[in-house]
């Protein structure tokens, strides 16, 4: 049993609750949205805008150039989301494109996204755990760095039956935030909304520098699961954060509190 007494557990998604299907499934999903994003860019230009190229290596140049001016942007400033808009903007402009405006660059922004429905899957025991910890009558909260929030992504979690568990409003989404893990105000922001003191809550995720350092920040329980794909290369030691208690599943929640 966790020597706090716990009332609310705030989940990371990716890595934690989720991981990705398999290569090809993503990589399907991947050159989907390539190509309605060259969809976009031929309707703005009025011609082929990467020439004689073969559609499916284009599709990935753009989304690969979209992907890298977001992350020197992130980089920045990693505490806040950049502006993704303005960033793909950057990347067709680095591309050769002179005329662009916002709203292509949102067009072309939205037109990459991978739908988490389509491209994530529950680790075996997720569902399970959450079941057992809302019918206990523990408050449960996402806190979650992702790229992509808003309607679409609030879709996608009500598809995977992910909401009968969290309401929307309790998930403190970056990209609906503008905030990012470790910032303290993007766990304050969960709490506030389940009406919970960081002193009754756990944070449980799969990164130290992201969910653990951020979670210790506040006082909250720091609960580290590393992501299976990582193990090897994530060690207790290897940041000099050190979690409260290291999980290897999920369902060990269920016996800790």
């Amino acid at each position: 049993m966790y020597q706090r007494t716990i009332r609310c557990v705030l989940f990371d998604l990716g890595g934690t609750l989720w991981g990705h299907k398999d290569d090809a499934v993503i990589l399907a999903c991947e050159q989907a949205g390539d190509q309605l994003a060259l969809a976009c860019l031929r309707q703005h230009t009025g011609f082929e805008f990467f020439g004689g190229m073969d559609a499916t290596v284009a599709g990935a140049l753009l989304r690969r150039e979209v992907e890298k001016s977001i992350r020197v942007k992130t980089r920045e400033n990693p505490l806040y989301e950049p502006d993704f808009i303005q960033a793909t903007v950057v990347a067709l402009q680095s591309l050769g494109e002179p005329g662009v405006d916002n709203r292509l660059g949102e067009a072309i922004y939205e037109a990459l996204r991978v739908r988490s429905a389509d491209s994530r899957e529950f680790f075996e025991d997720s569902l399970s755990t959450l079941d057992g910890l809302k019918r206990r009558g523990y408050l449960l909260g996402v806190v979650s760095n992702r790229h992509y929030g808003g309607k679409p992504f609030h879709e996608d979690l009500r598809e995977m039956g992910l909401l009968d568990y969290f309401d929307y409003s309790h998930m403190a989404i970056s990209a609906d935030l503008g905030v990012r893990k470790p910032h303290p105000d993007i766990f304050k922001h969960a709490l506030n909304a389940l009406g919970a003191l960081p002193e009754e809550a756990a944070m449980v995720g799969d990164s130290l520098r992201a969910d653990i350092a951020g979670a210790k920040m506040l006082n909250i329980a720091a609960i580290w699961k590393p992501y299976r794909l990582h193990r090897r290369r994530h060690h207790d030691d290897e940041t000099g954060i050190e979690p409260d208690v290291r999980i290897e599943h999920l369902r060990e929640l269920l016996d800790m509190f």
